[in-house]
């Protein structure tokens, strides 16, 4: 069992410690069993099959929250290839809640100025068209973060490198062969996991497993979970080399660059070392009996040089990638202690650079939960909204990849045309209607620039100055949500009785009731509003309201006032958030 690779991505045109007992961090796996050591299970709160950028970032998240987990990835090392190029300004965000949007931005600085598309004949053949991508636009009224290219090959270690820092046990050149619950679908997992270079086995027990395993699943297929959508649409290769492009490119930096000639059609992407290395992407047809096979070292090479336009270029093939263009998701996200994320629940078209980023959403919305649920602060329940909410979000974003490919071949009507929405609402819009007002009809995508606090919406952005021991730093609303698995309630001014606002009060009733734990942020005790509209009209309450914000940075409840009971109406809003229904024992 292993990761299959990731599908490529086409670039887009545009804090507390929070750790429990159970998760200290100085003990990440402890022995299950007693006995001899042969005999022994490891145990652990997650352990997460696959080791791409979903598995790493599920890992990466999990530890920020205290939860033990080990990763097992069957191949040696993370991808050298590229993959994933595009990453959004949601994917941006999450990383920046767990600290690591610095060296992610220090990494894609390389690729700034790759906006050159081109169809031509080789590299340094006739340029048949060209045109400048515009340099992406000032986000700032909407996040606080940006949109960036970066190869997941570069992508990978800096997540990989965090979650290792964070204290996940990433065990790579290790198999998942097997696994079983035998206490039930719901029940802890008890895998067998190889070494590959000595062929040691060794169990896991977990309480649950995460599947990241990539399209072809083993997991999945393992509980026998079946796939729904148009399937593969094309058969594609990577073939990534070393050569010497400082002549072809002739000071040229491309994004993409479709090379037509008699002897191939393709795509070459360029890296931010691109004069060294490129990619080179090709179709095969199986059903003419081509298969991945066919593409020896010999032949790679002469591919290579027929692209590049030299055929005396002195080039090293690093490796050859098969991959599949498909549209298919899961029929569940979810099976018991088991849940699916990123390629193996949701295989999604590269047109828009969809895909990788919507593992990496998968596995945050999953952390926190799990680890709310680890607490003893969430039901149970809470992990079946893992699917309710992640699987329409990840079907509708495989049906606007498809959308896209239709237009971009030319093959769109105008009704397909107008379904085609915005890749930022597509990306920092999306909507959990199943976690919004009863009565109220959420789109499935909403322009980030039109959110305004509902339930069920990701929270806006509103710039901020946030409190760091006696100093005040510029930041957004959006960092406080994401430092712990537990949700804030955004209070606006309002007394009850001496200097206490009404609301951190109703909080601190409400937490009690609940039994969990609530964190407060308000505006005059810890924020100031740094916004022309007032941080109240951005989420749809006056300056007196409130909003109740989950670690994931969506809303769960608001209150536009102060209402006569507000602890009560707090407390039935914290149960429902967290699945919370019956009193606390």
């Amino acid at each position: 069992m292993g990761k299959e690779p990731e599908e490529l991505q086409e670039r887009p045109g545009r804090p507390t410690d929070g750790r429990t007992e159970a998760a200290d961090a100085a003990d990440p796996v402890g022995t299950a069993d007693a006995g001899d050591a042969a005999d022994a299970t490891d145990a652990t709160d997650v352990l997460i099959v696959g080791g791409g950028i979903t598995g790493l970032s599920c890992a990466l998240f999990l530890r920020h929250h205290g939860v033990r987990c080990v990763l097992v990835e069957r191949h040696a090392s993370t991808s050298v290839h590229p993959r994933a190029w595009g990453w959004y300004p949601r994917t941006l965000e999450l990383l920046r809640s767990v600290g690591v949007e610095g060296a992610v931005l220090e990494a894609a600085a390389g690729y700034a100025e790759h906006r050159r598309q081109a169809t031509v004949e080789s590299l340094t053949g006739r340029e048949v068209k060209a045109v400048m991508l515009p340099a992406p636009g000032d986000l700032g009224a909407v996040t606080p973060s940006r949109q960036i290219s970066l190869g997941q090959d570069r992508m990978e270690p800096i997540v990989r490198e965090a979650a290792d820092r964070a204290g996940a046990v990433l065990r790579f050149g290790n198999e998942l062969t097997s696994f079983e619950r035998p206490e039930g679908p719901a029940g802890p997992v008890v895998a067998t996991v190889k070494d590959r270079d000595t062929g040691a086995e060794r169990r896991v027990r977990a309480r649950w497993l995460v599947a990241a395993d990539g399209g072809r699943s083993p997991v999945r297929e393992t509980l026998g979970i079946r796939r729904v959508g148009r399937g593969t649409l094309q058969h594609q290769v990577s073939i990534l080399f070393r050569a010497d492009l400082t002549g072809p490119l002739a000071g040229r930096r491309f994004s993409i660059c479709q090379i037509e000639n008699d002897e191939l059609k393709g795509a070459v992407l360029g890296h931010d070392d691109t004069l060294r290395r490129g990619t080179l992407i090709l179709q095969y047809r199986p059903e003419r009996g081509e298969t991945p096979e066919d593409f020896t070292t010999g032949r790679s090479v002469a591919l290579v040089r027929s692209a590049v336009g030299d055929p005396d270029l002195d080039v090293d093939v690093v490796g050859v990638l098969p991959w599949e263009l498909a549209a298919l998701s899961a029929e569940r996200f979810r099976d018991g202690s088991v849940f699916l994320i990123g390629d193996a629940a949701h295989v999604v078209p590269p047109i828009g650079g969809y895909g990788a980023n919507t593992g990496v959403h998968d596995a945050h919305n999953l952390a926190w939960k799990l680890a709310s649920v680890l607490r003893g602060e969430a039901g149970e329940a809470l992990l079946d909204s893992y699917d309710a909410e992640r699987r329409p979000v990840a079907e509708a974003t495989l049906e606007q990849a498809q959308l896209r490919l239709l237009v971009r071949s030319g093959r769109a009507d105008g009704e397909q045309r107008r379904a085609t929405a915005d890749v930022l609402a597509v990306m920092l819009g999306h909507t959990y209607p199943s976690a919004a007002e009863p009565g109220a009809r959420l789109p499935r995508f909403r322009d980030p620039a039109e959110l305004a606090g509902e339930p069920g919406t990701r929270a806006p952005h509103v710039p901020v100055l946030l409190r760091d021991g006696g100093r005040e730093v510029p930041g957004s609303l959006l960092d406080v949500y994401g430092g712990d698995p537990a949700p804030v309630l955004v209070h606006g001014g309002g007394t009850a009785g001496g200097d206490e606002p009404v609301w951190a009060r109703a909080a601190a009733e409400a937490a009690r009731r609940a039994g969990v734990r609530l964190r407060t942020a308000g505006f005059g005790a810890g924020l100031r509003d740094l916004s022309e509209r007032g941080w109240h009209e951005r989420y749809g309450v006056r300056a007196d309201g409130a909003v109740l914000v989950r670690p994931d940075g969506f809303v769960a409840w608001r209150s536009a006032g102060v209402p006569a009971d507000a602890a009560g109406a707090l407390t039935g809003a914290l149960r429902r958030a967290l699945a919370r229904e019956e009193e606390p024992a």
